[in-house]
């Protein structure tokens, strides 16, 4: 006999798929009860809503029959209810399937492993308890699938028997008016002969009372037990062990398919149709005669590779041929692998007897370029390609694996020379870097002599930083793991190298300005070395430690050469009135250059520095101009310059705000033709010098001028001088008026602002008429109607055209 499981998680898929396998002189049989009272349809009247908590059957085995294991299954309406009682003992499922009609219809069945209870019992009644689900069935009596009940499958051995293989498979699905078919495929079959084929079923909620294309099918043919299963109605509340049509609910069939089932078929198609009855299966057994070995290996030992270096070893394994149904044959294939290289083959002596074994030793060689922990595998029924030679019950259960760790030595890759430049000071060597393409999981340690590497004494304290004793001068290394070390060496030695030394100037003097820009002028050296420095050699500023600017070398500076160079920033008003100024060229922002120097210790240079400051601007008298017309006029603001510095070398700006004249931006654009844009405006002057800046302010206002009023003009059309154009009268004089006579002293125009220039054309008196008046002088009266002048302009103008 044999048994072979395939665990499941506790909320286990609700496909129905393979559980465990049984292998021997086998059958089954299934013993349960429902929980349901009468069916819970075709009643008249209506079945009761109600539901029992516990339900007894009975149990036993015919003569010379064992019972091999026992197989628990109980199930009703909503998500479980998950502890019951057997027989009074209490049961916690072990796994859980769910089905789902439609919300809110969930059913569920649970499992247990009842065997060595049932063993121990023995034949007789068995109860089921504490199965509750009274508050739940209302909600069910609804749709008529209310139900509970249980099951208990037990597959025994009897010699009598064939030589069969017992599949059960589990899991909950269902048909119903909402699904009208369902396949189910079982695998991992193994049919050899047909004779005596049996399948069985645990099945819930099937009414009797309901027949409406209901089937059952094995690999398409329509299989029945009438006249307790007819072909139209298999789900029927029947219990085909016992022959009672009274399992209100559920069914424990069984059906035989020897002409369903072929020989060589490794699988088989179950379809079930229902155009009403809702029907949930919960397993399914099959019962098929299967006579085949099973061979599995184990390895006993593996010992050998004692020593360092030592790659070859010894296995001691065992063929069984155990969970079977027939002899393995003798010369069965054996492959042995380090991880996935085959390493080694042997094969069975003799013919193994069901539950028979038989042991074996091999000599093995590991290659070189497998790793020192590996796995181990070994595998009976394996040409050495993976592939078997004999047909067996289980083909996926002839490996054996185990962990095997070599004494390996360790690696030494990639050890390099090292050399470093004699520059100004102490050459120190990180000897660590002759050995970084090392495996660091090494100890790695450094010594002066091969004797302390060998002895593991007097390693180097500090390898990061080691001053040579001797140039050159050989350093050795011993690599180890747990297990094993290696001894090896590199040379360090210190060399003339041409190389750059790079030193900085702060060019002085330096001017700092509180809202100004600050200009660092500086110039680098390449004076004290022996190669050229190199050009974007960094360059970093500092104020008490914190980096206020950067910059770097334009152009490679050969030996002896400099440039020069100078950067622009904003100092923080953070900055206080007196500082210390430190620039350092090779130097990246934090400290840290990028170029080997000769000399690393001479890069930096300092200032002291005061912020500046000019004497402020005073007093600037205000400026006037004559209205252009509504309150506007143009100025020349630099009538002012003369009142602000007399040094041509300073920088003097004008601007129409205060904040935009301290931050030096927005600055007017053409200052000698500025034009105000309110009467009176306040204008900003910036006064700027080598050291610092100041700001002062004055006014601009317009005033009201006497006119210009020319003698004559010509309205000929030629856009030229067409009017009787009066300078600073339009828009500025708005209250003035305008009398134009003849020679005679006849009035021919009177105007005022809003009639603009006279064009030459009367607009009152005898000579009125809508065209330019004749060639000759005409006299004008111009009143300003101002109190600032308040006497008339006389004069004359002559017209010519």
């Amino acid at each position: 006999m044999g048994l072979l499981l395939f665990p499941i998680g506790l909320f286990a898929q609700d496909e129905i798929s393979l559980f465990a396998q049984f292998n021997g002189r086998n059958d089954y049989l299934a013993f349960g009860n429902t929980m349901n009272t009468v069916e819970n349809t075709g009643q008249t009247p209506p079945a009761i809503c109600e539901i029992l908590t516990e339900s007894s059957a009975d149990y036993a085995l015919g003569p010379g029959q064992t019972p091999i294991a026992a197989l628990l299954y109980w199930a009703g309406v909503g998500e479980g209810d998950l502890e019951v009682e057997l027989n009074g003992i209490p049961i916690t499922a072990e796994r859980v399937f769910n089905f789902e009609l439609n919300p809110p219809f969930v059913y569920f069945a649970a499992y247990a492993d009842v065997t060595d209870q049932v063993i121990q019992t023995g034949p007789g009644t068995y109860t089921l308890s504490e199965l509750d689900l009274t508050e739940l069935i209302p909600d069910y009596c609804t749709n008529t699938t209310n139900f509970a009940g249980w099951a208990i499958n037990v597959i025994y051995e009897d010699p009598s028997l064939p030589l069969n293989q017992v599949n059960v498979f589990d899991g909950l699905e269902g048909v119903s008016a909402v699904n009208n078919e369902l396949t189910i495929l079982i695998d991992n079959l193994l049919v050899l002969d047909n004779n005596g084929a049996k399948i069985g079923f645990t099945a819930w909620e099937g009414d009797a009372s309901l027949a409406n294309n209901e089937t059952l099918q094995i690999n398409g043919n329509i299989i029945s037990n009438p006249p307790l299963n007819p072909a139209d109605n298999q789900f029927n509340s029947t219990n085909s062990f016992t022959g009672s049509p009274d399992l209100f609910n559920m069914d424990l069939d069984f059906y035989n398919i020897e002409n369903n089932i072929q020989p060589g078929d490794t699988s088989a198609t179950i379809t079930l149709t229902s155009a009403q009855d809702l029907v949930m299966i919960n397993n399914v057994i099959t019962v098929l005669n299967t006579e085949l070995p099973d061979a599995t290996i184990e390895i006993d030992d593996a010992f050998g590779a004692d020593e360092c270096g030592d790659r070859d070893i010894t296995v001691e394994y065992t063929v069984y041929n155990v969970n079977s149904t027939d002899v393995l044959p003798a010369n069965t294939p054996i492959a042995f692998y380090a991880n996935t290289t085959l390493i080694g083959q042997s094969a069975t002596v003799n013919e193994l007897p069901i539950g028979g074994s038989e042991s074996g030793s091999i000599d093995l060689s590991i290659p070189i370029d497998i790793p020192g922990n590996f796995e181990l595998k070994a595998f009976v029924d394996d040409n050495g390609s993976g592939q078997g030679v004999v047909q067996e019950l289980n083909e996926d259960n002839n490996g054996f694996i185990i962990d095997f760790q070599l004494l390996v030595f360790p690696e030494i890759v990639g050890l390099e020379d090292l050399e470093l430049c004699d520059v100004v000071g102490v050459e120190l060597f990180d000897l660590t870097e002759a050995t970084n393409q090392i495996d660091p999981t090494n100890t790695i340690t450094y010594h002066t002599s091969e004797d302390d590497a060998l002895n593991d004494v007097n390693p180097i304290g500090d390898p990061t930083a080691y001053q040579n004793a001797t140039n050159p001068e050989t350093i050795w290394i011993r690599v180890s793991n747990p297990d094993c070390f290696v001894v090896d060496s590199f040379e360090i030695e210190v060399i003339d190298c041409p190389l750059p030394d790079a030193t900085i100037d702060i060019l002085e003097p330096l001017y700092a300005c509180r809202g100004r820009d600050f200009t660092i002028n500086y110039e680098v050296f390449n004076l004290e070395s022996t190669g050229p420095l190199p050009a974007d050699t960094p360059i970093a500023f500092y104020i008490d430690g914190v980096l206020i600017a950067q910059s770097e070398t334009q152009n490679v500076i050969p030996i002896g050469g400099s440039e020069e160079g100078s950067v622009n920033l904003s100092l923080s008003p953070s900055v206080p009135d007196e500082f210390l100024l430190f620039a350092m060229v090779d130097d990246v922002g934090d400290g840290t250059g990028i170029v080997q120097e000769l000399n690393e210790f001479n890069n930096d240079n300092d200032s002291y520095t005061v912020f500046g400051s000019i004497p402020p601007i005073g007093e600037l008298p205000d400026l006037v101009a004559c209205d252009e017309g509504f309150n506007i006029a143009t100025f020349d603001l630099t009538e002012q310059n003369e009142n602000i510095s007399g040094d041509p070398n300073d920088v003097i700006t004008y601007y129409t705000n205060e904040a935009d004249a301290i931050a030096g931006v927005n600055a007017i654009q053409d200052p000698e033709n500025y034009m105000n844009s309110i009467d009176p405006q306040r204008i900003y002057v910036r006064l700027d010098n080598i050291i610092c800046f100041t700001v002062g302010s004055f006014n601009i206002t317009t005033e009201n001028c006497p006119p210009f009023i020319p003698q004559g003009f010509s309205p000929n059309g030629d856009q030229i001088n067409d009017e009787f154009e009066i300078t600073g009268l339009l828009n500025v004089f708005e209250n003035f008026n305008l009398k134009i006579y003849s020679r005679k002293g006849n009035l021919i125009y009177e105007g005022g602002n809003e009639d603009g220039f006279w064009n030459g054309i009367p607009n009152t008196g005898l000579l009125y008429r809508e065209q330019i008046v004749p060639t000759g002088t005409y006299y004008y009266v111009l009143q300003l109607n101002d109190p600032e002048f308040p006497e008339a302009f006389l004069g004359y103008v002559y017209i010519n055209y």
